[in-house]
């Protein structure tokens, strides 16, 4: 073989150790000196690391301007800003039955342990083969007396068929909860996620396209909503009240004044990223739709903007010579291009929510999912810190995904 492959033997595509692509979150000495440290240094100084800074207050009013969005409420996690959504658009105290929410079965574990934590039953639907979000119609079959929410996952940063759910919800008098948690700065026909539906749900985790290491952020713009939620996470405080008085019963969600001040600096460059990102993508779908056994992501007629936390394709092993994917995934990582299978089974086969199924059979309820299972055996995984290279770097993407096509085809 004239070019041996790198996991035989050859010479790497890409040189990671010498040549390494750019690392997440991007950090430099001069936007530390300039924005972060004055911003951190102004917390420090004035004595409110959290309750009654500035920040946080701040970082809500930016978030719901970029959102389009009446309210934007900071939280700690991710997780948390789900539970907290779920609290704020069914009124759940969280001590009794919260009825049955609809979710994708392709999707990260918190998207249905949070249904979990509010005392609501999951109920796991298929998603669409092509952009792997929740399947409306897989939606409106799901649908029974118990049926309170939808919980759609806009997964890697493609928006999920809003249209055809805010059309389901209003039929059957269903509130709408949006994971956001891979879609920063995605977009529905022009409108921001998070927007879409009564409430959202966003996650600032380390290797989100907004990060603050950890966070979260709720957003609405319902007022009622929006009440609900500052309750849910400041122990039963109404918004503006008395720090003593609780109208309702609440829990401890506040977050730190100094991730609100990272935030603020990093959103500032969010929009710039995600288009960098979204150009990235379309050069290497349209140079990856050539080759045999690689399908790039798909984009819905409705998407006018892609979040591409993840660029998710799908491996076909016919067009490989019959290797398998695992067999992909590893000889393009030696190649120099990280990547992943991603979700190994779809979520209501995870071991963890098997055994909540078996033991609490009442609180998960799962419908066929063909096309998840079909997307978890085919789907490779790019991260989104390789969108944001140059013309060059997704060039070598595309020479060593073409490198193993001509040694296997």
């Amino acid at each position: 073989m004239s070019n041996p492959l790198a996991i035989s033997g050859g010479k790497p595509v890409r040189n990671t150790e010498t040549d390494p692509w750019i690392s997440w979150p991007q950090t430099t000495s001069e936007e530390w000196e300039s924005k972060i440290e004055p911003l951190l240094k102004q917390v420090y100084l004035s004595g409110n690391e959290g309750s009654g800074g500035t920040m946080i207050k701040r970082l809500g009013e930016q978030y719901a301007q970029y959102s389009g969005t009446n309210y934007a409420l900071f939280m700690p996690h991710g997780t948390d800003s789900i539970s907290a959504a779920l609290a704020g658009a069914l009124d759940l105290d969280g001590f009794s039955d919260g009825g049955e929410v609809i979710v994708p079965n392709y999707t990260f574990v918190a998207t249905a342990s949070a249904v979990l934590e509010r005392r609501c039953t999951v109920v796991f639907v298929d998603i669409s083969p092509e952009t792997f979000t929740i399947d409306p119609e897989a939606v409106e079959a799901a649908i029974g007396p118990e049926t309170r929410a939808i919980l759609p996952v806009h997964l890697g940063g493609h928006p999920a068929d809003m249209g055809a759910l805010q059309e389901i919800a209003r039929r059957h008098q269903l509130a709408i909860i949006e994971d956001c948690a891979q879609a920063h700065a995605a977009e529905y026909q022009t409108k921001k996620v998070g927007a879409l539906s009564d409430v959202g749900a966003f996650s600032f985790q380390a290797s989100k396209n907004l990060t603050s290491g950890e966070g979260g952020m709720v957003t609405t713009n319902d007022k009622d909503i929006h009440d609900r939620v500052c309750a849910f996470m400041n122990v039963g405080r109404a918004p503006g009240g008395a720090r003593w008085e609780y109208p309702r019963l609440g829990w401890n969600y506040r977050p730190s004044e100094y991730l609100a001040a990272i935030l603020l600096v990093r959103l500032e460059l969010l929009e710039t990223q995600t288009d960098l990102r979204n150009r990235n993508a379309t050069y290497l779908s349209n140079a990856l739709d050539a080759i045999d056994g690689i399908t790039p992501p798909k984009l819905a007629p409705w998407v006018t903007k892609h979040g591409y936390h993840l660029y998710c394709l799908k491996y076909n092993p016919e067009g490989f010579g019959g290797k398998s994917r695992q067999a992909f995934v590893d000889a393009l990582s030696a190649e120099g291009i990280p990547c992943s299978i991603g979700y190994r089974s779809p979520l209501s086969e995870e071991p963890g929510m098997a055994y909540v199924a078996e033991k609490y059979p009442h609180l998960i309820r799962s419908l066929p999912s063909p096309n998840a299972a079909s997307v978890c055996e085919q789907s490779v995984w790019l991260f989104q810190n390789l969108l944001l290279g140059s013309e060059s770097d997704m060039d070598q993407i595309i020479e060593a995904i073409a490198k193993i096509h001509q040694a296997w085809g």
